[in-house]
């Protein structure tokens, strides 16, 4: 059994299509038939027309006949098919007068001035005959001769194909130009569906925007309709879930910060000896870091609900965050003998953002560098203006990253050294949900001079420059 297309352009197509084509070959069927008896009429006009020029010149003279043939009674059937022409005259009594005794007498009864066509054949070819009897002028016993007329079929079966022939060009023609016009109407009609679709597509992922229904057309509203109901429960649910992550992470956070201060006050214990020091200083390490992986998903979830939502907030001076930032991770860079430096930047730069995630997007770019380094170093951070575009630009001189894992470390819980257990494998993946949500593009590489890691950072100026 066959299925139907999956492609409405091919439903539309066919059911407007193929109907025209089956009533197309029913009229072909039908032309032939036509065909053929407008070339038979044709053809008998003819031989009528042959046969009272030649019976005209049929003469009674003293109980004969006389009868003088004229070529204009043949020229009638001059064409370049060629066609045989046989005539025979004869007496009412079938006494044959002049012409072709091989056209035999006509079987039947015919009144004066009357015709009759027949099919027969001479000399093994097919013939159309007209028998035609007509009144001798000067007779004076109600005499009459019949006059019999016959011509071959090329002609007719010539012209029976050359006028079906001309019909079938114009059905061919007529069906072409209905498909361009069927494809011309189907894209114009479904140009819609197609825009609706390329809408969807340019549609950030994970929007959860419910779709504009007032311009679009009356089959569209349904589908629009539909996928607005699916969106806000969608919403609803992914609401849901994200509640239920911040309040985890928010009492997971309690519970680690009651457990430090738990270590604390056991490390203001004498008593105790440098072994259970030792686990206490590791379970304050894994607690801090817990603590750090709880924030990075906190942030997350709120990059999310500001996803869905887009209430952004006004506009943030990035090189007072830079600022900011910078002066909160030094003692951290600091620690590990490195060096946090400023290349060039632009204090005009504005970004329509929420300063918390502008903050946590520098953070991560600057910590990154600082945790990743295993010696001494530098880390350089810019922001200027290039090609249409705000760059932020953050540069180390650690260990860098693999061609091939260069845009993989943007995945989350992705981690370049699996040795390194305070390694979450989110800040990275902060940064481009952040960038994601800000319509910036980001992009690690390996700085010109061949070592560290350099992160860029592009901001449409449209948006974050007003």
């Amino acid at each position: 059994m066959l299925r139907p297309p999956n492609s409405l352009k091919s439903r539309l197509a066919g059911w407007i299509f193929l109907p025209t084509l089956l009533i197309s070959g029913i009229d072909l069927v039908f032309t032939y038939n036509s065909t053929d008896k407008i070339a038979s009429l044709v053809q008998e006009q003819l031989l009528k027309g042959s046969a009272k020029i030649i019976s005209e010149q049929l003469v009674s003279i003293d109980g004969g006949y006389e009868i003088s043939v004229p070529p204009a009674a043949f020229e009638l059937f001059a064409s370049e098919y060629k066609d045989r022409i046989f005539y025979a005259v004869r007496s009412k009594s079938g006494t044959l007068i002049s012409g072709n005794e091989e056209l035999s007498v006509y079987p039947g009864a015919l009144e004066i001035e009357q015709e009759k066509y027949f099919l027969t054949s001479i000399r093994g070819e097919p013939v159309r005959v007209i028998a035609y009897a007509h009144e001798l002028p000067n007779s004076f016993s109600n005499d009459y001769a019949i006059t019999q007329v016959a011509q071959t079929l090329y002609s007719h079966d010539a012209f029976r194909k050359d006028l079906f022939f001309l019909t079938m060009r114009e059905h061919l023609i007529l069906l072409l130009v209905v498909m361009i016009a069927l494809l011309i109407a189907v894209r114009w009609t479904l140009s819609p569906l197609i825009q609706f679709g390329a809408k969807l597509l340019q549609r950030q992922p994970g929007s959860l925007e419910k779709l504009d229904e007032r311009n679009a057309p009356a089959e569209l509203t349904p589908v629009i309709f539909a996928m607005n109901d699916y969106v806000a429960r969608l919403d609803k649910t992914l609401s849901s879930y994200e509640q239920f992550v911040a309040n985890t992470a928010h009492q997971l956070r309690t519970s680690f910060a009651i457990i430090t201060s738990q270590i604390n006050f056991g490390h203001r214990n004498d008593a105790i000896d440098p072994t259970q020091k030792e686990v206490l200083n590791a379970i304050q390490k894994t607690i801090l870091q817990g603590t750090k992986v709880i924030n990075q998903l906190l942030v997350l979830a709120a990059v999310e609900q500001n996803r869905h939502d887009r209430h952004l907030a006004g506009d943030i001076n990035v090189a007072e965050t830079i600022t900011t930032v910078m002066e909160e991770l030094a003692p951290v860079a600091q620690q590990k003998d490195i060096e946090l430096g400023i290349d060039f930047i632009d204090g005009t730069i504005l970004i329509g953002v929420p300063r918390y995630l502008l903050r946590e997007l520098i953070s991560n770019l600057v910590d990154n560098s600082i945790q990743h380094m295993k010696t001494a170093g530098t880390v350089t951070i810019s922001l200027r203006r290039e090609d249409g575009h705000a760059l932020l630009r953050v540069q180390d001189t650690g260990p860098g990253i693999p061609l091939g894992e260069q845009q993989k470390v943007f995945e989350r819980f992705y981690r370049l050294d699996e040795s390194k257990p305070n390694s979450s494998g989110l800040g990275l993946s902060i940064v481009k949900e952040i960038c994601d949500l800000l319509h910036a593009t980001v992009t690690a590489t390996t700085p010109s001079s061949g070592v560290g890691l350099q992160v860029d950072i592009f901001f449409p100026l449209e948006s974050a420059d007003r």
